[in-house]
């Protein structure tokens, strides 16, 4: 059975997770952030699964754990 994945775009992603689209740029351009998907030759969409599993990862307890 077919899993049903939300696919949002990079202004959506800005608005939902509260960080500048040139964030999102940035991070695309040094290869650390969030999974991206490329679709056409300039269209850059997320899936807020992998935008979650993103942002989770960088939860820290205190700051000597970063």
């Amino acid at each position: 059975k077919m899993m049903c994945k939300k696919i949002i775009d990079e202004k959506e992603a800005s608005k939902l997770y509260g960080m500048s689209k040139a964030w999102f740029r940035r991070k695309r351009w040094e290869g650390d952030g969030p999974l991206f998907i490329k679709v056409g030759s300039r269209s850059i969409r997320y899936q807020v699964s992998d935008l979650d599993e993103y942002f989770t990862s960088k939860k820290f307890h205190s700051t000597s754990e970063a």
